[in-house]
């Protein structure tokens, strides 16, 4: 019960935490700002700017996380290399308002280009051949797991809005604290227990119907929630298949990330926070949930 009682509280500061952040992003929203006149008849409003600080600062974090769960398993990944890219391709969406939409979409896939460079370079400054693919590989994981998946869900909010954000952050996580609410009170069948010993079939269902159930409740009036729905129109049965579909990706998330600490030999990517781990502890679900939301919010528009 104190186990218990000490995650309900954390978890309580932290939901508080990001209320703020996206209060923060209302509030400059409102006020068309940060506002740049990049020509005499062009002005642009750069929408989400607390909410991209703070993917920053979670990519930053997740990314040295993964590096450190890599060197478990006797992978190196390049940080020098590595590390500015996934920061710079997670928080694109942002800086994309003000690019001119002709050459925005050729931006992505250079960054990447170069950035597969970077990495290759930096591995032959090793000066030795050994380990050569294995750390390659394992950076390019990261810059894809942190930095490309951090950018999809940040482009949620910039494309359709702060609305349909809310909307997906709030059913993963439903997903996550009905799973385990329901699974510390009525798991009996384990889901996978060679890879998550305390997943359970009751508690994935719960987490489920919990994600359903919030995204019913959110997307009746998701155009009427802050920044809008930008023409996402999902009523409550939409927004209970995206509730459902969304919050299963996201548990395959943090199964998979439960593999990549398996490999690693750690029981959490760090120690930061108590009962809850590291940052890739908590943004695991909403990172592989991330590009299903997407395409399920882009179909709806």
């Amino acid at each position: 019960m104190q186990r218990m009682a000490k995650r309900i509280l954390i978890g309580a500061i932290l939901i508080a935490l990001v209320c703020l952040v996206l209060a923060a992003d209302w509030k400059l929203q409102e006020a068309r700002v940060p506002r740049f006149r990049l020509a005499p008849d062009r002005e642009v409003v750069l929408d989400g700017a607390p909410l991209t600080v703070v993917v920053i600062l979670l990519i930053a974090a997740g990314y040295l996380e993964l590096a450190r769960l890599c060197a478990g398993a006797g992978l190196t990944v390049f940080r020098l290399a590595g590390l500015p890219a996934s920061i710079l391709i997670g928080s694109l969406p942002f800086w994309r308002q003000a690019m001119d939409p002709a050459s925005a979409g050729a931006v992505l896939p250079v960054v990447l280009a170069l950035t597969l460079m970077a990495l290759f370079a930096a591995q032959l400054r090793r000066r030795r051949t050994d380990g050569a693919i294995g750390n390659v590989a394992s950076s390019v994981l990261a810059v894809a797991y942190v930095g490309v998946c951090a950018g999809v869900a940040l482009d949620i909010r910039i494309r359709f809005g702060l609305g349909a954000f809310v909307l997906f952050v709030a059913v993963v996580k439903a997903t996550d604290i009905g799973a385990y609410f329901v699974g510390s009170a009525a798991g009996r069948h384990k889901m996978i227990p060679w890879l998550s010993p305390g997943k359970s079939w009751e508690g994935l269902a719960g987490g489920l119907v919990t994600a359903a159930a919030v995204g019913a409740a959110l997307a009746a009036g998701l155009n009427a929630l802050p920044g809008g729905g930008a023409h996402v129109e999902l009523g409550p049965a939409g927004g209970a298949a995206f509730g459902a579909v969304t919050g299963l990706f996201g548990q395959v998330g943090d199964l998979c990330e439960s593999a990549l600490k398996r490999a690693a030999g750690a029981k959490d990517s760090a120690a930061m926070l108590p009962e809850f781990g590291g940052v890739l502890d908590i943004v695991d679900s909403p990172l592989l949930a991330a590009p299903v939301a997407y395409v399920l919010l882009a179909a709806a528009g």
